[in-house]
């Protein structure tokens, strides 16, 4: 009986249980006491901050993984933003409008979309699974140069087609 109970234990500490117990413990004592001194007024409000607590008390807790995390999530961050300002660029050389709107605001949802894989892919890329325990992917720099490269490529032919088809339909 006590060799199932050790087996129990062990498994749960795996599986990261202590963990999410002490992000539990952290969340109920912020809030507790944010709702003792009623600071802030609004409930949702308390449900954040102690959220933000709790994990900055967690981040604590395993500071290798989560510094590793949080700077590969800074640079991808800022590596994606530079993509996406490129784009946008070039997507204001072309004069990519249609009926005197942009692009964008045509397509807010696609656009909302690809914003959505965009950060799903930083996270993954960052080592985020390996945070929540999952088997990890990797997507190096490489990948994303790669990738970045033939966006900008696809981007500039588009441009150029973009240009010869309206310049080739007015000289006619």
């Amino acid at each position: 009986m006590a060799s199932a109970l050790a087996q129990l234990i062990l498994s749960l500490r795996e599986t990261g249980f202590p963990l999410i117990l002490l992000w539990l413990l952290s969340l109920a004592i912020t809030y507790g006491i944010l709702s003792h001194v009623k600071i802030p007024e609004s409930i949702s409000a308390r449900g954040v901050i102690s959220i933000v607590v709790s994990f900055l008390i967690l981040f604590a807790v395993v500071a290798s993984q989560v510094v590793n995390f949080v700077t590969n999530l800074i640079v991808a961050s800022v590596m994606i933003a530079f993509g996406l300002l490129i784009v946008v660029m070039f997507l204001e050389i072309a004069g990519a409008k249609k009926e005197g709107k942009h692009i964008f605001a045509l397509h807010p949802k696609f656009f909302g979309g690809a914003i959505v894989v965009l950060m799903i892919l930083i996270f993954i890329g960052a080592g985020g699974l390996g945070i929540l325990n999952i088997p990890e992917i990797k997507i190096t720099t490489p990948i994303l140069a790669i990738i970045f490269f033939l966006i900008i490529m696809v981007v500039a032919i588009w441009i150029m087609f973009k240009e010869g088809g309206d310049s080739g339909g007015k000289g006619e």
